[in-house]
């Protein structure tokens, strides 16, 4: 084992005296040490100059509210009330990807700060996503009903409001928390009594699958998938992961599957809550015309709402400048003053 050892050092020594008779290897070894050094840097400074709402004041991570499934709890950093109101965030990612700690990284993190310094607590679960070839639906809904459904029960040891619930999802938590707020949980298996919602702040979020889906660009995306390897085709072909079947093989299966997972389907004059709705018009994954639905069906209902369009922005607020990065804090935390329960 010791002439192995020596063996190897020998090696390195000679590697080490190589890389000194040869300048640029050296310098290209420190450029590319000191760009990892910058980007951790970077990274860092980043993460505190944008202040996530996990560096600000208590909270409890991972708190399981159902076998496997856990949610953070971000508690509220000043005391205004005698009991927290509750505001439940649901992440985005298409529903294959994405983490509750997402609420750390987007771009709506100034309002949840803002909200907690309100006397808000902020919960953010995870949910079922698409693995293996199964469709996240309906655990994904049912998952939310559930995180609801804990919350409720735990309220008292948590101090927390529950005649004072909001929701606030984007993109595919946007459309999650539309179904949690419109729907009755007894449409997806899940007996428990709803839990009166105030108001939905919905982030540019899918309300009308079938328009969703019979778009040009689909069809664009199937036919591009056709061409490509089988097994590269299966991981990539995201309408047969999210439905759990081929659609084009079953349209009145599809049909239904899409009439029963868009949220404007629920839509009545009754217990439907307040909305607002974000979203830029340059989206070409959920194009502006869902949320423009939606506040068709809303207006159509009387049910209060507001849609904020954002010129020039594409999904995940790319394309969004400092100004309206700003202006899209103050738009969420007035519509949430505004519509929230006070005890």
């Amino acid at each position: 084992m010791k002439e192995i050892q020596f063996k190897t050092v020998s090696s390195v020594n000679k590697q080490m005296k190589k890389m000194k008779r040869n300048p640029a290897t050296l310098r290209w070894l420190w450029l590319i040490s000191l760009a990892g050094i910058a980007l951790i840097i970077a990274m860092v400074t980043h993460f505190f100059i944008n202040e996530p709402p996990i560096i600000q004041g208590d909270l409890q991570r991972n708190v399981p509210y159902k076998k496997d499934h856990y949610l953070d709890i971000y508690f509220p950093t000043k005391k205004t009330h005698a009991r927290s109101p509750i505001l439940l965030y649901m992440h985005g990612g298409a529903w294959v990807t994405g983490k509750k700690e997402a609420i750390n990284f987007n771009r709506i993190h100034g309002a949840v700060n803002k909200l907690r310094d309100m006397g808000f607590t902020v919960i953010s679960p995870d949910y079922t996503l698409a693995r293996n070839g199964n469709s996240p639906f309906p655990d994904c809904v049912q998952d939310g009903f559930d995180a609801i459904q804990w919350v409720v029960h735990h309220a008292d040891s948590l101090n927390l409001d529950t005649t004072s619930f909001g929701l606030i999802g984007e993109s595919a938590g946007a459309h999650i928390s539309m179904l949690l707020a419109f729907a009755p949980p007894s449409r997806f298996d899940r007996e428990h009594k709803k839990t009166d919602i105030d108001y939905v702040v919905d982030i540019y979020g899918p309300t009308d699958l079938h328009r969703l889906y019979h778009r040009p660009e689909i069809d664009s995306l199937s036919a591009f998938l056709a061409t490509l390897p089988s097994p590269i085709n299966k991981r990539l072909d995201l309408p047969k992961l999210l439905f759990g079947f081929d659609p084009k093989a079953d349209s009145i299966k599809t049909a239904h599957f899409m009439s029963l997972y868009s949220p404007v389907r629920f839509l009545t004059d009754d217990n439907v809550p307040p909305v607002l709705m974000i979203h830029g018009d340059k989206d070409h994954i959920v194009p502006v015309k869902q949320s423009i639905v939606l506040k068709t069906h809303l207006d159509s209902f009387s049910i209060p709402n507001q849609l904020k369009i954002l010129e020039g922005v594409c999904h995940g607020f790319i394309g969004i400048d400092n100004e309206e990065k700003a202006a899209l804090q103050h738009w969420i935390v007035d519509f949430i003053e505004n519509h929230y329960k006070d005890e």
